[in-house]
C-alpha cells in the first residue's frame, strides 16, 4: 500500500464554486497532488463526469491510482507537466474541456521528501526537480549551483526569489565552491546564512526561503510552464469553459493577472483574487499567501 498523503489542499470550496462544476462535466486537475480537488471534481461531476489529473511526481500518481480506483474510467492520472495540459487532454479524448485547474504551490508531500531536495530544514541532494518530467533538460539545482556564472546566480536569485541580499548569496556561493563543489541542501542553507543578517527579515521567514524559491522555479521552468498551461487551457476549453488558478506567490500571480486580462480571450470572474477564509487560516497557515483566480473562456 502507497504512503498516505499529508497535504491540506486550500480554498476546495472556492475552486469548486468558480468552477461551476456539473453533473457529467469534463475537467483536468493539471495539479494532482494530494487528490483532495480531484476527489471534489469527481463527486461533484457524478454520475458520469471524466477527470484527469497530471503531476510529474509519480509518488502522487500511485496514491491516487489507489484511491481512485472506485471511480473506474471516470478518472485518469496522467504523468505531465501541466505546462503539456493541451496535449494530454487531446490524447485522451478529453478535448473540450468543461474546466480546468491548476494549483500551482507546492504540496506538503513534496516538502516532506527530503529526496527532492526542495525543503530547506531537511537534509538532501540539491536535485529540486519535482519528478523526472518536471523539465526537458535534466537540469538540478546542484548543476546551477555549481556552474553558473555569479553574476546569473545574483540574477536568478534576484528575479525569482525577490531576495534583497542576492547579490551577497551569489558571490558567497561562488567562493565556496571553489573549496568543493555543493550538492546538498543544508550545505547552501550553511552558505547563505553565512552572508545574510542574524535579524534577516525580522524572523518571518526563514532566511533561505527565497534563494530556495529562486532555484526551484529556474529548475523546474515554472513560470514559463505557467505561461503554457494557460494558453494551452484556452485551446482545450469549450466557449463558457472555466480555468481556476491558485497562486502562492506574487510572480505567479502576476502572470496569472495578466493573462486574464491583458487579452479578450478570458473574462475574470473576479476584478480581485479571492482569499483564503480566516478560519482556514487558522486551521492551514500554507492557505495565508493563496490567491485564487479564475476565468471564463470567450
Amino acid at each position: 500500500m502507497t504512503e498516505k498523503t499529508v497535504h491540506n489542499a486550500v480554498m476546495v470550496e472556492e475552486t469548486m464554486l468558480v468552477l461551476d462544476v456539473k453533473s457529467g462535466g469534463h475537467y483536468l486537475d493539471g495539479t494532482l497532488g494530494g487528490g483532495t480537488h480531484t476527489e471534489e471534481l469527481l463527486k461533484r461531476s457524478k454520475p458520469d463526469g471524466h477527470v484527469i489529473s497530471l503531476d510529474v511526481d509519480r509518488s502522487a500518481l500511485a496514491r491516487a491510482t489507489e484511491r481512485f480506483a472506485t471511480y473506474g474510467d471516470r478518472w485518469k492520472g496522467v504523468e505531465a507537466n501541466f505546462r503539456h495540459l493541451a496535449s494530454v487532454a487531446e490524447q485522451e479524448n478529453l478535448a473540450l474541456l468543461d474546466g480546468i485547474l491548476l494549483d500551482v504551490g507546492l504540496s506538503s508531500d513534496e516538502l516532506e521528501n527530503s529526496s527532492l531536495g526542495i525543503s530547506f530544514q531537511k537534509d538532501g541532494p540539491l536535485d529540486m526537480r519535482l519528478g523526472p518530467k518536471s523539465n526537458d533538460d535534466g537540469l538540478t539545482a546542484a548543476e546551477v549551483i555549481n556552474s553558473w556564472t555569479q553574476q546569473d546566480l545574483e540574477t536568478v536569485i534576484r528575479t525569482f526569489g525577490e531576495e534583497r541580499y542576492a547579490r551577497r548569496i551569489a558571490a558567497q556561493i561562488v567562493k565556496a565552491r571553489k573549496s568543493a563543489r555543493i550538492i546538498r541542501t543544508l550545505e547552501l542553507v550553511s552558505v547563505i546564512r553565512s552572508v545574510v543578517p542574524h535579524t534577516y527579515e525580522g524572523g518571518r521567514i526563514h532566511f533561505a526561503t527565497r534563494t530556495f524559491q529562486a532555484l526551484r522555479i529556474v529548475v523546474n521552468d515554472e513560470l514559463q510552464a505557467l505561461k503554457d498551461a494557460i494558453r494551452g487551457a484556452q485551446t482545450v476549453l469549450k466557449p463558457g469553459g472555466h480555468l481556476a488558478i491558485l497562486t502562492f506567490h506574487s510572480l505567479e500571480d502576476r502572470i496569472v493577472k495578466l493573462a486574464f486580462t491583458g487579452t479578450e480571450a478570458w473574462e475574470p470572474i473576479t476584478k480581485k483574487p479571492m482569499m483564503a477564509s480566516e478560519e482556514e487560516t487558522k486551521e492551514n497557515p500554507r492557505s495565508r499567501t493563496a490567491k485564487l483566480r479564475a476565468a471564463i473562456k470567450k
